[in-house]
């Protein structure tokens, strides 16, 4: 079959990938120059460094099993977690049992319920009781409203800005069922564009092709792409029926080093991002120039002020803000800096959130991270449905 792949994100060469192994004539298509999607990344020294914060859980089967497959497993190394929290002024650690009782903002009572909701969520594997729950209505209930505002609130603000009351509570366990379960965090020496690369050179070696800079419009979901006629379709981009928040990413280089911890939640409605991220916390910064490299996000509607102001009126308020958290923070200190915008990142994950079928029409089909419910993006799952989508063309064709 000759098929066509629109988007040469992970899950379009995952796909792409396996179907070349089987014989079949493969060509992705891909808008931008670069493949990857947000995996791919930008050149920082002498390696590479994704657009937005990347890394893996020891749970990650999916991605896992690839990289051994590629034989990329000695790229992959493994680091202890080091988050935080920041609340009320105060970066707090915030990694187990012991940093939540020590906890000041919370009661004993709190804490409590907080470490009890968590075990809960972390060992159900029944997510389909909570698809019809409302998230902040559960984590207030069964918190308790002191600790749904300092813990939660915070969190399913900055990630789904306003919707925050319409989001399931199925997204939520995910999120802690999955990385909870994990215990360490991993990243891969060269950046996660290794797995890209690698990638494309084997669709190339088993006959396929990648055109970059070939944005293609459909007015009907045509199997001909310019003079050339196809016998399936695969497209990789934001499904129609599904309502996405933007993301806003800032990354910088600095000489200074802010913290001891490599993730940090701020805990603030009134910051401007969600997450602060001092990466060389998890990486050594000798990748990196000896620079500290650090990132910070958050998830916005497509009409919010940050996709029409200038990028450096958004980089000084970050900054700005980032002076209250650090107050040793340096601007002057800071070597580079990159902010980078994506129009559809984040899916909302409401009650009545149906996952959109991979087959549109009988030789057209879709893959996308909107299809991966309950759980939130990742690169795991866009392993995962590469992987699927490719059998489901498969299917009958071999």
């Amino acid at each position: 079959m000759k098929i066509a792949i629109i988007g040469a994100g992970l899950t379009g060469l995952v796909a792409g990938y396996r179907l070349s192994q089987k014989g079949h004539l493969v060509t992705i298509f891909e808008k931008g120059g670069d493949i990857g999607g947000l995996m791919g990344g930008f050149t920082i020294g002498k390696t590479s460094l994704e657009k937005a914060y990347h890394h893996i859980f020891t749970t990650d089967s999916h991605i896992i099993d690839l990289t051994k497959e590629l034989g990329l497993m000695d790229k992959l190394e493994w680091y202890p977690e080091k988050t935080s929290l920041y609340y009320d002024g105060t970066v707090y650690p915030f990694m187990g049992a012991v940093d939540l009782l020590k906890f000041k903002p919370l009661s004993l009572i709190s804490k409590i319920r907080l470490g009890v909701v968590k075990i809960l969520l972390e060992k159900d594997n029944n997510w389909e009781k909570y698809a019809d729950q409302l998230a902040y209505q559960w984590m207030k209930k069964w918190c308790g409203e002191r600790a749904y505002k300092v813990i939660w609130e915070p969190l399913l603000k900055g990630k789904f800005h306003e919707r925050y009351k319409d989001v399931s509570m199925a997204w939520l366990w995910a999120r802690i069922h999955t990385r909870g379960n994990s215990g360490k965090l991993g990243y891969f020496n060269g950046g996660f564009r290794i797995i890209a690369d690698e990638l494309a050179r084997r669709i190339r070696e088993n006959g396929g092709r990648i055109s970059l800079n070939s944005e293609i419009r459909f007015k009907k979901y045509d199997l001909r792409i310019g003079q050339e006629k196809f016998d399936k379709l695969l497209l990789t981009g934001p499904s129609k029926e599904v309502d996405y928040l933007g993301a806003v990413c800032l990354v910088f280089t600095s000489k200074q080093s802010l913290s001891k911890y490599y993730w940090h939640n701020i805990n603030d409605n009134r910051s401007p991002f969600l997450a602060f991220i001092q990466h060389t916390n998890l990486v050594d910064k000798k990748q990196y120039g000896n620079k500290n490299v650090y990132y910070m996000g958050v998830y916005v509607p497509h009409e919010h002020k940050n996709f029409v102001e200038k990028d450096s009126v958004i980089i000084n308020e970050w900054f700005d803000y980032l002076k209250k958290v650090f107050p040793n923070f340096d601007k002057k200190m800071v070597v580079d800096k990159w902010l980078w915008k994506f129009k559809n990142a984040q899916h909302v994950v409401t009650r009545k959130f149906k996952i959109q079928n991979s087959k549109i029409k009988t030789n057209v089909f879709q893959a996308n991270f909107a299809m991966i419910y309950p759980e939130d993006r990742g690169t795991n799952f866009a392993v995962r449905e590469g992987e699927k989508v490719a059998k489901m063309i498969l299917s009958g064709h071999e």
